[in-house]
């Protein structure tokens, strides 16, 4: 008699953890069927159409060039060490430049290269850039088939020419 009702409630239990796992995978089902019909695709048309990017989106490094004070803040700021920066000193008796926001430009920038294939976009050189000449443009296309393509130099004419674009922006 005991093993006929050892053998009843283990049957009792089996056909309740089906009946369980049934009404679970239909609920869980239910659930998704109903977000799938309930939320409309969002397609855009790309490139005919673009999403607004965020104010603070991290898209495109730039530096304007004419701006830069060659402080070097920004490559020590950086923590993959991709911006690549050198200068030198000018020759005596030379007319001191300034900045757009007063600052005396002492230096001669002779290189600087920004390495976007290393870079995190951490925004962490923007910040420290006295001058503000270094910021995230809102420029997002830039795909390149070669890593080497993917280094800037921003004294480069083609890159000094983005100014137009990208400051007005």
């Amino acid at each position: 008699m005991s093993a006929q009702v050892h053998q009843t409630s283990s049957l009792k239990e089996y056909f309740a953890a089906l009946a369980s796992g049934v009404f679970t995978s239909l609920k869980g089902m239910w659930i998704t069927f109903r977000y799938v019909w309930a939320v409309k695709p969002v397609s855009i048309e790309y490139p005919e159409v673009r999403e607004v990017l965020p104010d603070r989106a991290r898209m495109r490094l730039f530096n304007d060039v004419q701006n830069c004070i060659s402080c070097t803040q920004c490559a020590m700021a950086c923590p993959v060490d991709c911006i690549y920066i050198a200068s030198e000193k000018f020759p005596e008796g030379t007319e001191i430049k300034k900045t757009s926001n007063g600052q005396p430009i002492r230096l001669h920038l002779t290189q600087f290269t920004i390495d976007t294939a290393l870079c995190c976009y951490c925004g962490l050189c923007t910040t420290v850039c006295p001058t503000e000449c270094l910021t995230h443009s809102h420029d997002f296309e830039f795909s390149a088939y070669t890593i080497d393509q993917m280094k800037y130099d921003y004294l480069a004419p083609d890159i000094i020419a983005w100014r137009d674009r990208i400051v007005k922006s």
